[in-house]
């Protein structure tokens, strides 16, 4: 399934969490003291963060429409028909089949499209959720769930109305918007806002938790609830809820989608396609979103390689390896550092693309991403694959690990 990376890709996942006191400075003394947030006596731990769901089972968040509007099913269906995917995503995984699979929260997000030290400060919350057809297969004695290597990444913004309340939530948004040519005055207004919001939803997200001890939520892994009937419903409820205010699709920023061709055989077929969305008026519409890789030193686009991409385990999208052929310079090494061109390149590339601290994902290819798992022969980057367990793609891990330091870092 699908991953952290681009999310484009970005690649999931999310829990609740501490919280901050008093805030003044800069504009923030014009409207007063922040008021004090509940604090957590026990530290936001990998499993809040990233929220991982069995493949089998009846209790799932199924893509219904107040989550997953029909609209957006109509473009990925449209756009996938127009490659070599045809209808097989309709026709092979009908949207009774699909379930949420991994919700994640990105809590620092970088704003800036290149690498920075201040990466760390000029950053915002993303929530990602994770979405794949589950089918069952009959193997030998018994019944397995498992996932298609096709999937749904949505990733969505918070606006911080409900974190930050309105007034702050307005001039948070205003820094949002203004983050590169802030002032150092705004820049520390920016981050402590921002740290007063991510603390309020990591908080909302330590709250769905129902199994102790907390030491159970360490490690990226299926969650602990569902190891009994009891606290698998109890927390199936409270992700309902929390969904139901956070998953909106007004906040939707992008969607992006990968699938195979007709037959559900990913080492006889060898072939993805990866396809991208943008939202239009306030997120019940989607339009096709070009594919690119952007400059780790500036945040330029170094490609645009079309609304469309088709690559294999062994090789990258055709196009794509065209304009590498045809640049020049910085920008044709970059590029070259940037994407898994052939199979041999996952040793010698992978762990780069892997740290979220030398490689974002806006810096490399859908296809390169989905490349960093321990199985060779499909994309899947965090899912079920038939009866192997869940599979977490190494760049999950790293970002995970940079994400828990960061909070921790308050």
């Amino acid at each position: 399934m699908l991953l952290a990376c681009r999310s484009r890709l970005s690649q999931m996942l999310v829990h609740r969490r501490i919280f901050i006191g008093l805030i003044f400075t800069g504009a923030f003394a014009i409207c007063g003291a922040v008021q004090a947030a509940p604090v957590s006596l026990d530290p936001v731990r990998a499993k809040d963060l990233a929220v991982v769901l069995p493949a089998g089972g009846s209790q799932r968040v199924a893509a219904e429409d107040a989550i997953f509007p029909a609209a957006w099913w109509d473009q990925i269906h449209a756009a996938f028909a127009k490659t070599s995917v045809g209808d097989a995503v309709e026709r092979e995984s009908p949207l009774a089949n699909w379930r949420l699979v991994a919700m994640r929260l990105a809590p620092c997000q970088p704003l800036l499209a290149y690498l920075s030290e201040r990466n760390d400060t000029l950053c915002q919350p993303e929530l990602r959720l994770v979405w794949q057809p589950v089918e069952q297969r009959y193997r030998r004695d018994r019944w397995v769930s498992y996932a298609d290597d096709r999937a749904v990444h949505v990733l969505y913004r918070f606006n911080g109305e409900r974190e930050l309340g309105a007034d702050r939530a307005k001039i948070w948004q205003d820094l949002l918007r203004r983050a590169e040519s802030l002032s150092v005055t705004e820049v520390d207004t920016y981050k402590k806002l921002t740290r007063t919001l991510v603390k309020s939803i990591t908080a909302e997200l330590q709250g769905l938790r129902s199994v102790s001890p907390a030491a159970e939520y360490d490690g990226v892994g299926e969650r602990p609830e569902f190891g009994n009937q009891s606290s698998a419903t109890r927390f199936m409820a409270s992700l309902h809820s929390f969904m139901a205010n956070h998953a909106r699709p007004e906040l939707l920023t992008q969607l992006t989608a990968f699938s195979l061709p007709e037959g559900r055989e990913p080492p006889m077929i060898d072939e993805w396609v990866f396809i991208a969305f943008e939202p239009t008026h306030s997120g019940q519409d989607i339009q096709p979103q070009s594919l690119t890789v952007r400059s780790r030193r500036d945040g330029r686009i170094l490609v645009d390689y079309g609304v469309k991409a088709r690559a294999s385990v062994r090789r990258d999208d055709e196009v794509l390896q065209d304009l590498f052929d045809h640049a020049t310079g910085e920008d044709k090494s970059e590029l070259d550092e940037a994407v898994i061109w052939t199979f041999g390149d996952r040793k010698i590339k992978g762990l780069r693309i892997a740290d979220p601290r030398q490689t974002h994902v806006a810096h490399t290819s859908c296809v390169s991403c989905h490349k960093l798992g321990k199985l060779t022969f499909d994309l899947h980057n965090l899912s079920y694959f038939e009866d192997r367990g869940v599979s977490i793609s190494p760049r999950v891990e790293m970002d995970v690990k940079r994400e828990l330091a960061w909070i921790a870092a308050d």
